[in-house]
């Protein structure tokens, strides 16, 4: 699949930021546009594939490369940084915590990441290992300057303060998800699914994925379209929280991971093995105590306030747990609804 063939906008991150490094009047005009362009492409679909975004290249190919070598280990040795109930909030996901479904349960494990040095939620390293947090915790600095450009640019194409949602994000309560998908074979996808259809729950997604293949993003008439890997690229999406803020105008849009499209071998045949897939999701939030509820400005006749104020922290957590606990998080997505929930549990 060629680059015309994508369905997704790519849109161009260097010329959004190109003011901040030229004033001339073309830059400012290729800036307008493309801004635009990306305030449309949340309003169509809530994805875009953001080329030229500024994060190092070495950056993801070093998380790779950790991926690679923590998800080898030992469970007995993954298990030293576990998460769970009683220990740290972040750490290691085993495959069995990725869904309360054991029969259908998502093909994956992972490892979770936050803000460095928080008490409240802890993070979990390697013993020995000084370039893994290291790294870990450059990447997520680095994703947390785009994901703040990115909601300025948002806020300006509505006539809002470019900066108001900086004091909303500013305690960096994000996280991301260095995600192990194993090898298996074909016949493993008549029951499974790689990440079951699900939306995010915070403000923006940043997703970096291998070469591998797989991911379908839900089109506003049900379908759904490939969005595979493009050199260079990162794909951005809106989330639950954001579209909240925005009062649906940014639609948070439904997306899987499924069984990627056959490869046929030299010989022609289609292999059974599916070889492993590789992922990092980095999940920008709002702080915790931040009171999220329709900008006044995205509230018209036409399309009138569609939610009351929560809390993000409690509106994220509660997600979270009906996601582990059910396997999916698309029945409900209203956070009232899901806090009556009696099967809900917070980790």
């Amino acid at each position: 699949m060629g680059v015309n063939d994508i369905a997704l906008p790519i849109i161009d991150f260097a010329k959004i930021i190109g003011p901040s490094i030229s004033h001339s009047l073309e830059v400012l005009e290729e800036s307008e546009k493309e801004q635009k362009r990306l305030f449309q492409a949340f309003v169509d679909i809530g994805f875009v594939y953001l080329a030229n975004h500024s994060i190092p290249s070495f950056a993801q190919d070093n998380l790779f490369s950790h991926a690679k070598q923590f998800f080898a280990l030992p469970d007995s040795e993954k298990a030293k940084v576990e998460t769970g109930a009683s220990k740290s909030f972040h750490g290691w996901f085993s495959p069995s915590r990725t869904s309360g479904d054991t029969q259908h349960s998502d093909l994956k494990e992972a490892f979770d990441v936050g803000k460095d040095n928080d008490a409240t939620r802890p993070n979990q390293w390697p013993e020995d290992w000084p370039e893994f947090r290291q790294d870990m915790n450059f990447f997520f600095e680095k994703c947390h300057e785009v994901h703040l450009v990115l909601l300025r640019t948002l806020a300006k194409q509505v006539d809002v303060d470019e900066n108001f949602f900086d004091p909303h994000v500013d305690a960096k309560d994000h996280f991301f998800r260095v995600i192990y998908y194993p090898e298996t074979s074909r016949a493993a996808f008549k029951d499974r699914m790689r990440a079951s259809e699900h939306t995010d729950y915070g403000t923006l997604t940043l997703l970096f994925n291998d070469d591998s293949g797989g991911l379908q993003v839900r089109r506003t008439d049900g379908t759904y379209i490939d969005a595979p890997p493009i050199p260079g690229c990162v794909i951005v999406n809106v989330g639950d929280l954001l579209s909240r803020w925005f009062n649906d105008k940014l639609i948070s849009t439904e997306h899987r991971v499924v069984e990627p499209e056959p490869n046929p071998g030299a010989n022609g045949n289609i292999p059974d093995v599916i070889p492993a897939r590789y992922a990092i999701a980095w999940f920008g939030h709002p702080n915790r105590e931040a009171l999220v509820e329709p900008l006044e400005v995205c509230c018209t006749s036409d399309n009138p306030k569609k939610y009351g104020p929560v809390f993000a922290g409690k509106h994220v957590v509660e997600r979270l747990a009906y996601l582990h606990k059910k396997g999916k998080n698309t029945t409900d997505t209203s956070s009232d609804n899901v806090a009556a929930d009696p099967l809900l549990v917070t980790s």
